[in-house]
């Protein structure tokens, strides 16, 4: 069964990114020229990609249409993939997967935001752009942790960030996201696709979804957090917590 579903879904795959190089050509040179339309496509896009990985999405909470920015743990480079198919946005990504082959590209040309770790320079910078994003009324998201964690603790959410959004007229949304071993029986954290090991890396977490039926995700939108009396010291705090109580939750 493993072999046979990823002898049907590796060639789709490469078929499916094929065609996404082809729908960049049409795409604006300039990062600031993307439209929604081009943020809708890519959404759809995404949505086509968690269908070919065998993701399954498990849905709770409602996505906040008044929030331009989400924040959320992270797991695995998965997580990107799921959240883009149920959000038109823009991602905040390390700078090394600018240089990734073909991913870094796709990721360049649809509006990602990279940032050099370590580098407070950068880091300034890459605030002015998400500021500059918000008032343009277009949504963020990123992952304020700094790495990938385990799936079963939230690490400390780092405050810089959040000074893109914090005493603002916008809102915040707070996200958990888990791969259940096997929901709803065992909701434990599925090691084998989460990140923080070492010994995992892109091709075998995509190997593993692409020969199993099916991985299970659950994505818990929690309630918005207006940010206009909030620094962001208390926006990290206050996140950091909603998102460790889904956990209590689940």
């Amino acid at each position: 069964m493993k072999i046979l579903l990823l002898l049907i879904r590796f060639p789709l795959i490469l078929s499916h990114i094929l065609v996404g190089l082809i729908i960049l050509i049409f795409y604006p040179r300039k990062i600031a020229r993307l439209k929604p339309i081009h943020h809708l496509i890519s959404l759809y896009w995404m949505k086509i990609l968690v269908l070919l990985f065998g993701l399954k999405i498990i849905l709770k909470g409602k996505i906040s249409k008044q929030s331009n920015a989400f924040v959320s743990n992270h797991i695995s480079f998965l997580d990107i993939i799921v959240l883009n198919s149920l959000i038109p946005s823009n991602f905040i990504a390390k700078s090394e997967i600018k240089n990734w082959p073909v991913i870094g590209h796709l990721s360049s040309k649809t509006g990602t935001i990279f940032i050099r770790r370590g580098d407070k320079n950068d880091i300034d910078n890459v605030v002015d752009i998400m500021k500059n994003y918000i008032n343009r009324n277009k949504k963020i998201i990123f992952f304020p942790e700094g790495r990938i964690g385990n799936g079963v603790d939230i690490k400390k959410f780092h405050s810089k960030l959040f000074n893109c959004i914090s005493e603002s007229n916008s809102m915040l949304q707070p996200v958990f996201i888990r791969y259940p071993k096997d929901y709803p029986n065992n909701i434990e954290s599925d090691d084998s696709v989460c990140w923080a090991d070492k010994s995992q890396t892109l091709i075998k977490i995509s190997l593993r979804c692409l020969g199993r039926s099916s991985t299970k995700v659950m994505v818990h939108f929690e309630k918005p957090i207006n940010t206009s009396n909030l620094n962001s010291y208390e926006l990290a705090k206050q996140s950091a917590n909603s998102v460790s109580e889904s956990i209590k939750c689940i």
